[in-house]
């Protein structure tokens, strides 16, 4: 019986794998010969999709390459395309020539052109993690040769090798989208070259942002997401395997029942391999796809990697997989499925005119192409049905923002979060009503707009000049989809909820009409500005599809700074181009012949400060181009996108946040100063330090005196006068008022804000060669100078300016691209630290003196090290600190999360916890992290305190973690006697019998890496005082024997530990699929008896797997044990079993002895998300059974104890956690609970 109560688990568990079966698999059941496919329809484009068909026996095609070509040959049209998803040289890539590989790689490659011979379309080939094992990027370099040798210019590799993504215009109706999904999982610190070709992305989230915007621009066609890696997958990449594996985990078929079993669990659910879909790093990537995926009507993505063809619609997302072009494995329906085969073959992507795609999946049979499935992908575009809409409008509207029930707020409401202008949204106002054919001579609708918070249409004028319209009335909704929640859809559980509802009164902090009043303001203070007006727009034919979102509201008209406008006067009368700031930033990297107006930019920021505009991210901003004579292009600042100006953040809520955090003081209350210029400019900090490299205090100060000469009382009355009549009240006075007194006050605010943005500068070169030369002089400053190398002497300056130390405590010299030569010279003392990033290619460095200066350079790529000086040189290949990213954060954050909790031991739980974590240089992933925890119990007024440190990578990719902790006398545990069958006088003696107070400090020092992949090692050092307290009418004191005459004086214990830990869920708060693995061993001795020590040895094994296909039904196993090496312990010390150590249904620490081992098994239920009118709440149940057992040297027992129950859990937002429980064993029930906030 215990056998069976022992393997029960791992049986159910065993029991939630299918078997196997060769033949297709169709969800609605079997085969067909027909699928309804329209062979009358016009197709657009056909696209040809393999993968991994770079594995074809020697002498001969695979199976999948043979069918493809006899396909292709019969259907051959030049406008069409081919596309090879990748592993297209197996085992490894392209070797060298010299390499005895060569030849077989050459060969299984050749297969594959040998397939397109007669083709005479597009080609596109995507690299997969196989073509990358080859000395990575190299390796790519030589497959990319060997196929233009061949295919000349009719061959595109996409995208660039070492880059991310590329975007390639198919039609005008289809866009294809490619994407080097193992460039997103590769190690980039082991890739030194990686990016070094790519214009703009130069992180993993700018992919993102690249690929959303991309998304948005051809929102109207057909976009085909090629990538290598599905981003859903049923195959064995996604878990899915034969029975047979279980009996041959690996490929020599050694049976191996048992451990094959173990082997295919750990597999299916650790997701241990970075190639599998359950893998961390692999699931950020496909989370944040599927994420975006969600907000486009017309993605399809195409990918290979399994070897398998398969056919997934998950909610709105269609994903096909065809990676079965040279190899077969197994694939099933299990999630999401529509169609699986795991035979070699390919598929064809069919977009027709009418914007209709078909998917067709081909098998072989007797070398020739067999049709295995066909179904409909993305159905034809509704024609927008057309209502009755006027011909004609009226002259105006009068409407308000919000509703009379949104505003109306009780006087607690406004206490708590203010008044704010919530009274200006619901005031009606008379509109001009908009009618798009005769607005600004006639306006025809691009697209819709791509804000994280607007809902905004791009509509172009009859001479091509485009405008945004927005709606004033912002969307909380996709604000918290697209930015809170990033990696998962919450929009349609977050609609009507506090979440909502919250952040809508949370936009009537900015004044609805504050931005008719830039234009005024912004010519008397001499900077580019657009023009909005307001106006109501009505639903009409010209909306077009969009009516179905837009119309009948009030929204805001402005021109949309772009080429299109050149020569406008208020954009500063470009005669080049109106370019965006990434652009921008490429061009002034790629050539000397472009620079930027700092000044114009000084005066524009310190005209947003003016005005209270806080939300100046770089996205906020457009640069006029101007050439001059000599064909030099000079940028000038064009801001756009006011409407955060004049924000009132008033109230209790954010008065209290801004004292007790630094980061809510850019939520202000718009008055005649600026309390924290630091927090009050964290939007736009990181864009000042990258564009202001020459300009120093001086400028600032004559910027901020031009505004205050020249923004007059006069001119701010006439800007205010432009505000809708029926808002002109007592808000709109007292606006003035602070307007003109922080115009009094903006020389202060200026200089101000210059000497905290000035304590940290960033200085960077082009990527040419540069000279970078760095002057200690006598006076103390520090001089930086960059100059362009041309044929080996100094040339046009980049930058050249002095820091002195007063203001500047730091800097940051990236050299970028291509051969620099750094040198520095010590003249004087050197105050200032210096840190010089050399960045890419052949870096010379000569150093005369260089104390307090820091060079990194890589490790694995060729520098010339002249002379180093006092300089400390650190060659390394970490990514992050060798690439210049100008979106790099260099501040700090800090996140509360109370918890309330109770169980019979405690009474009730209250813990606090609050996380800062600072960033500046060096991260992993921040400079330093320092936690503050508290807990208090109440049934024995015990608390304990906590503080750890953390610091950034101090040895390679190691942390340094510091500790110190303390436990008050009260601050209890139970302890019951050594033995796994101690008696529980719980109902005679009550539960305080058995509490034992132990008062506690101590200190640790860990060495801690935490990697992307799911993997933390941890080795630690600890130093501890305990105290066990000697109360009468305790167990402790009363009946427990010791031959210890010093057992209640405080003993102190020396430790040592080391740690590896491994988890991947597939949802960190509902796992459905997942794994944890932890391995804890150690030692301790008493530091004043030294005699006395011991070892332990602590392993976890848990899994999770969902035994249905909707994955509602999940069961989740564990195993643990816990096994002390040596006598030497004290109790405390010793291993046990209780509610919180694998016997839900016993009090904590129930049994205590040498060893212990427990196991037990949840079954999990998952209802569907609620939507309350609070927050969204997912809601489960499980039972559960455990079993488990401790053993004492001088104890014979064979008994087992177990435990069992149910409860529920619940999480809402990533906000809240909740679990409550109710289990039960031979001494009784336990009721406890746990409820926790994340803010």
């Amino acid at each position: 019986m215990k056998k069976v109560k022992l393997l029960a688990p791992i049986f159910l568990v065993f029991l939630a794998f299918s078997c196997a079966t060769v033949e297709p698999k169709y969800r609605d059941g079997e085969a067909k010969s027909d699928f309804n496919y329209p062979e009358n329809k016009e197709i657009e484009k056909s696209f040809y999709l393999l993968g991994d068909g770079g594995y074809s026996p020697p002498g001969g095609s695979s199976l999948g390459l043979i069918a493809f070509k006899t396909y292709l040959d019969s259907v051959n049209k030049d406008e069409n395309y081919t596309i090879f998803l990748g592993d297209n040289i197996y085992p490894d890539g392209m070797p060298p020539k010299s390499s005895s590989e060569r030849e077989a790689a050459e060969y299984r490659l050749d297969a594959q052109l040998d397939a397109i011979e007669n083709y005479k379309g597009k080609v596109v080939v995507i690299p997969g993690n196989h073509d990358w094992y080859n000395e990575k990027l190299d390796g790519l370099e030589r497959q990319k040769d060997y196929l233009k040798e061949r295919f000349e210019d009719d061959l595109i590799w996409s995208p660039e090798i070492g880059c991310g993504l590329e975007s390639i215009e198919v039609s005008e109706n289809i866009q294809l989208i490619v994407i080097d999904s193992q460039w997103y999982l590769e190690d980039w610190d082991r890739n030194p070259r990686i990016n070094d070709n790519c214009d703009q992305i130069k992180t993993r989230e700018a992919m993102f942002l690249e690929l959303e915007s991309e998304i948005k621009k051809n929102q109207n066609k057909t976009v085909l997401l090629a990538l290598h890696h599905p981003i859903y997958t049923n195959g064995v990449h996604g878990g899915q395997y034969t029975i047979d594996r279980h009996i041959y985990p690996s490929q020599k078929k050694i049976p191996l029942p048992i451990l094959g079993s173990l082997a295919t669990l750990i597999r299916t659910t650790g997701g241990v391999s970075i190639q599998d879909a359950q893998n961390n790093r692999y699931k950020s990537l496909a989370n944040r796809l599927s994420t975006i995926a969600q907000g486009s009507e017309r993605l399809i993505f195409a990918s290979g990697h399994e070897h398998s063809l398969q056919y997934i619609e998950h909610d709105s997302v269609k994903q096909i997989v065809s990676g079965s072009g040279s190899k077969a494995s197994y694939a099933t329906l299990s999630n999401d499925g529509v169609f699986a085969y795991n035979g070699q073959g390919f598929a064809v992507l069919d977009i027709f005119k009418d914007g209709s795609s078909w998917i067709s999946f081909y098998g072989n049979q007797d070398n020739k192409p067999k049709l295995l499935f066909q179904k409909e992908v993305l159905k034809t575009p509704v024609p927008f049905e057309f209502k009755d809409y006027p011909e004609s409008f009226p002259g105006t509207k009068t409407t308000s923002i919000y509703k009379e029930t949104e505003t109306d707020k009780s006087p607690v409401h406004k206490t708590v979060w203010g008044e704010r202008y919530r009274k200006l949204y619901g005031t009606d106002v008379t509109f001009k009503v908009a009618d798009l054919d005769t607005l600004y001579g006639g306006l025809e609708v691009v697209r819709e707009g791509g804000g994280h918070q607007t809902v905004s249409l791009r509509v172009k004028d009859s001479i091509g000049r485009e405008y945004n319209i927005r709606r004033v009335r912002k969307d909380a909704l996709r604000f918290l989809q697209n930015v809170a929640f990033k990696n998962q859809p919450v929009e349609s559980k977050l609609e009507n909820t506090v979440a909502e509802n919250l952040l809508t009164d949370f936009y009537t902090a900015a004044h609805p009409y504050g931005f008719l009043a830039i234009p005024t303001l912004s010519k008397a203070a001499g900077v580019y500005h657009t023009n909005p007006q307001v106006f109501y727009l009505p639903k009409q034919k010209a909306l077009g599809k969009y009516n179905s979102i837009h119309g009948d509201d009030i929204y805001m008209i402005v021109e949309r700074p772009e080429e299109g406008w050149t020569g406008y006067e208020s954009f500063g009368s470009p005669d080049h181009d109106i370019v965006s700031t990434a652009d921008m930033i490429e061009r002034l990297r790629r050539d000397e012949k472009y620079t930027l107006n700092e000044s114009a930019y000084v005066r524009a920021r310190i005209f947003d400060m003016l005005i209270g505009d806080w939300d100046r991210h770089q996205d906020q901003w457009r640069w006029a181009e101007i050439e001059d004579e000599e064909g030099k292009h000079h940028f000038e600042p064009i801001p756009r996108d006011r409407d955060q100006v004049f924000s009132n953040f008033d109230g209790a809520f954010f008065g209290t946040l801004r004292a007790l955090t630094g980061f809510a003081n850019q939520f202000a209350v718009y008055g005649d100063d600026i309390t924290d210029v630091e927090w009050f400019n964290i939007a736009a900090m990181g864009l000042d330090r990258s564009l202001l490299q020459n300009k120093g205090k001086l400028t600032w100060i004559e910027q901020a005196e031009f505004i205050k000469n020249n923004v007059t009382d006069e001119d701010i009355e006439e800007a205010f006068s432009k505000l809708p009549e029926e808002t002109r009240g007592e808000t709109t006075q007292d606006l003035i008022n602070n307007l003109k007194g922080r115009r009094n006050n903006i020389v202060d605010i200026a200089e101000r804000y210059y000497d905290h943005l000035a304590n940290l500068a960033i200085v960077t070169g082009t990527d040419k060669d540069d000279f970078v030369d760095i002057e200690r002089l006598e006076n103390g400053e520090t001089r930086v100078t960059i100059s362009r190398n041309k044929d080996g002497e100094r040339a046009e300056k980049l930058s050249d300016k002095n820091y002195k130390y007063e203001e500047t405590k730091e800097i940051w010299v990236y050299g970028l691209d291509d051969d620099d030569r750094i040198s520095v010279k010590d003249n004087g003392p050197s105050k200032i630290f210096v840190r010089v990033i050399g960045g890419q290619n052949n870096d010379v460095y000569n150093i005369d003196g260089g104390k307090n200066l820091k060079i990194y350079d890589h490790k694995s790529l060729p520098n010339t090290i002249k002379k180093t000086g006092d300089a400390r040189l650190r060659l390394t290949d970490n990514y992050e600190i060798n690439t210049y990213d100008k979106d790099k954060k260099t501040f700090a954050s800090g996140s509360i999360l109370p918890e309330i909790g109770y169980n019979p031991d405690h009474g009730f739980n209250f813990g606090l916890e609050y996380v800062k974590s600072i960033n500046k240089f060096k991260r992993n992933p921040f400079t330093s992290q320092h936690t503050f925890s508290g807990e208090v119990h109440s049934s024995t007024n015990g608390f304990a305190l906590a503080y750890e440190a953390e610091f950034a990578s101090i040895i390679g990719k190691y942390n340094l973690q510091l500790g110190a902790n303390f436990a008050s006398p009260q601050f209890s545990e139970n302890f019951f006697g050594f033995g796994n069958e101690t008696e529980n006088f719980e109902e005679d003696l009550g539960l305080s019998y058995n509490r034992v107070g132990l008062s506690k400090y101590g200190v640790k020092a860990a060495l801690v890496n935490k990697t992307p992949f799911g993997s933390f090692f941890g080795f630690t050092a600890s130093f501890e005082g305990i105290e066990v307290q000697d109360e009468e009418g305790r167990f402790i004191s009363e009946d427990f024997t010791t031959t210890d005459p010093d057992f209640f004086e405080r003993k102190y214990f020396a430790g040592l530990d080391a740690m590896y830990r491994y988890e991947s869920y597939d949802d960190v708060l509902n796992p459905t699929r997942g794994m944890l693995f932890e391995l804890n061993l150690g030692a301790k001795i008493n530091t004043t008896d030294p005699g006395r020590q011991y070892g332990y040895f602590k392993p976890y094994m848990g899994f999770y797997n969902a035994l249905t296909n909707n994955r509602k039904l999940v069961i989740k196993t564990r195993a643990e044990a816990h096994i002390n090496i040596g006598k030497e312990y004290e109790f405390y010390q010793a291993a046990q079993l209780g509610a919180d150590s694998g016997l839900r249904g016993y009090r904590l620490e129930r049994y205590t002895g040498k060893s212990s081992f427990g196991t037990g098994a949840d079954l999990r239920y998952s209802f569907n998300t609620v939507k309350t009118s609070f927050l969204p709440f997912q809601l489960g149940i499980y039972v559960g059974y455990d079993l488990g057992r401790v053993w004492v040297d001088s104890q014979n027992s064979d008994k087992w104890h177990d435990s069992y129950g149910g409860g529920i859990w619940i999480n809402s937002a990533d906000a809240i956690q909740g679990n409550f429980s109710l289990f039960a064993g031979e001494e009784g029930t336990r009721f406890q609970f746990g409820i926790g906030l994340k803010f």
